[in-house]
């Protein structure tokens, strides 16, 4: 992997803490190892023990060295945020355009191009140009650079095609429950300009999109059968859909779940937070099987489910978001026993997840020949001070994000401190199931989006957790407390600040426990732009993606973590949850009254970006 000998690091990040103390910047030290990892002792804790070694950590390599060399004798090449990450900047060469493609808005042909010689965006250049292996932008020549999207999202036309209400169609229209009584119920209206929206892919050059499926559009309840069957007008609107994508040489890659399960599954199945639901696995791999069949020729990479940790926590236990399940709700049933709820839907949605997987595998994969994995999301947890129970509560907060999902997966159970913490209010899996769950994935899908900083909980702030407790039992079963770095930049989203060297230390969290391919499934930022005018010139959308994508690319080269690709987020800006149409992450500027489509200042940077391979 390249990884230098233990005296060279040493020396290397000797000359980085000078630069760094020399700039202001304070170096926390490193540890002897003679295995190193930035050479840095590779201890199980991971490499966020010492925070500003993931910055110092570009010193190890000769480019980080030049790096370094260079902020030092010429600042204003790089423009510098207080993320202390620095990032070059070079003028878009007018050739880099796609020649001939232009953006479309609501079907009409723009004259301008995506990007000419007069506008600049920030184009990562760190790699040597002669290795013939590497663009020049740094990446891997092979390496995926794709947008994503979700049904819900974008499409719209709720009641058309045969389509029946999801959880969220009921949870957007119950009062109080999304910002401005915001719903899906036109959205981006997608169901109705896929075509639009595919030149407008093709516009920045996109070769690689994630979209997902609407269950509720897909199937339809059955009452006399009791079950969900097919449903061939829904069925016909994807069909068309990956055929328009195939046909304009976009690789399609689908999630069969993202947050919208039919509402006649919650009321008449249990959903998913009824204990041990095998019910609700078959169905789950009942439509799994009919998206393989109907769609499998057209699909490079499928996904089970997206961010199960998101729809668990805010659906069943905070009950911000759909189906709106909260400790406190009357009459809910088990739905409503915020301290085990959680627990009991991650084992039946990774048992669903381990059955699809299997029919996948078994009845498709082998002739369709391609690969199916989960999309999991995590903020990394970094320790709030250098002490021990700050760092083992870093550690547990990863454990309760990520490992909750991954782990099982892995190692065939959920991690040992959730085990030590939960207790019997954490279910088990049975032999057969954990022989389904392990290595159900081919490929990972990472979400990520910011970095938190982690203590340890007070004893004043160390609750009992209770079958009946009236706060969040997984919540309070991690003994943590979280917060942001006072200087971190602030999006739109209070949930969202931004620390580019945190998605590099999750993905090095991530491959001490899982060792296959990864892709950044979800990676944006919630603009503070709330114009058009605003977003065409929006600078801090840029510099996040240019940051973030910089901390990609050094975990691959430096650190020797296998990503395969990254998918922004957003193609455009669509209805973002129970934030409804207030947040904006797309790299399209979407006016909700007219439908049109503008290009945002980081639609340049993407096709700037991938046009330099």
């Amino acid at each position: 992997r390249g990884v230098p000998t233990l005296h060279t690091a040493q020396l290397a990040l000797s000359r980085a803490a000078e630069e760094l103390q020399r700039t202001g910047v304070e170096m926390l030290g490193y540890e002897e190892s003679d295995r190193p990892l930035f050479g840095l002792k590779r201890r199980s804790a991971g490499i966020w023990e010492r925070p500003w070694a993931l910055v110092a950590a570009s010193a190890v390599s000769v480019g980080g060295l030049l790096m370094l060399a260079a902020f030092a004798s010429n600042a204003s090449m790089y423009v510098m945020t207080n993320h202390n990450v620095a990032v070059p900047v070079e003028p878009v060469d007018a050739k880099l355009a796609d020649a001939g493609q232009h953006f479309f808005a609501d079907g009409s042909v723009h004259s301008t191009p995506l990007s000419s010689s007069q506008d600049e965006v920030p184009v990562m250049t760190m790699e040597a140009k002669a290795d013939s292996g590497k663009c020049s932008n740094g990446f891997p020549k092979d390496f995926i650079w794709g947008l994503g999207t979700a049904a819900y999202q974008i499409e719209g036309g709720t009641s058309l095609s045969g389509r029946q209400p999801s959880i969220w169609d009921t949870f957007s229209h119950a009062v109080g429950t999304t910002y401005a009584g915001d719903n899906g119920d036109v959205a981006c209206d997608h169901y109705h300009r896929w075509r639009e929206d595919i030149k407008l892919m093709r516009s920045i050059g996109l070769k690689h999109y994630r979209l997902s499926l609407s269950w509720s559009r897909v199937m339809n309840w059955d009452a006399a059968l009791g079950h969900m069957v097919p449903n061939e007008e829904g069925i016909a609107f994807y069909r068309g859909l990956l055929d328009g994508l195939k046909k304009a040489g976009i690789s399609a890659y689908v999630t069969l779940y993202h947050w919208d399960l039919p509402q006649v599954l919650h009321d008449e199945m249990g959903g998913w937070h009824t204990p041990e639901n095998s019910r609700m696995h078959d169905e789950f791999e009942r439509y799994a099987t009919l998206a393989f069949e109907r769609f499998g020729d057209s699909v490079t990479t499928w996904f089970t489910f997206n961010e199960p940790w998101t729809f668990t926590t805010a659906g069943y236990s905070a009950g911000i978001h759909a189906p709106g399940c909260v400790p406190f709700q009357q009459g809910g049933g088990p739905c409503a026993t915020g301290a085990t709820t959680p627990y009991v839907v991650s084992t039946n949605v990774l048992n669903s997840h381990a059955r699809a997987v299997h029919v996948y595998r078994t009845q498709f994969q082998p002739k369709q020949r391609g690969t199916i994995g989960i999309t999991l999301n995590c903020e990394f947890a970094m320790p709030l001070t250098e002490s021990a129970d700050d760092k083992a509560a870093a550690l547990r907060a990863l454990d309760f994000w990520l490992g909750w999902w991954l782990l099982p997966i892995v190692r065939g159970d959920y991690p040992s401190t959730m085990r030590a913490n939960a207790g019997e209010r954490l279910p088990t899996f049975s032999e057969a199931q954990r022989t389904l769950l392990l290595d159900s994935i081919d490929v990972l899908g990472i979400n990520h989006y910011s970095t938190h900083l982690v203590r340890q909980a007070s004893n004043d702030e160390l609750v009992p957790v209770t079958t009946d407790a009236p706060v969040d039992g997984w919540e309070k079963d991690q003994h943590v407390v979280t917060s942001f770095g006072a200087s971190w930049p602030s999006a739109a989203s209070p949930w969202q600040k931004s620390y580019p060297p945190g998605i590099r230390g999750l993905l090095n969290w991530v491959h001490e426990r899982y060792s296959g391919p990864i892709l950044v499934t979800e990676n944006g930022w919630s603009c503070n732009s709330m114009t058009v005018e605003e977003a065409q010139a929006d600078q801090e959308q840029v510099d996040y993606y240019a940051q973030y994508t910089e901390q990609v690319r050094l975990a691959m080269a430096e650190d020797g973590v296998p990503v395969k690709g990254y998918f922004g987020w957003s193609l455009m800006d669509n209805f973002e949850w129970a934030d409804g149409y207030s947040k904006r992450f797309g790299l399209f500027y979407v006016d909700y009254e007219t439908q049109v489509r503008t290009p945002k200042k980081a639609a340049k940077w993407w096709n700037a970006t991938i046009g330099h391979c």
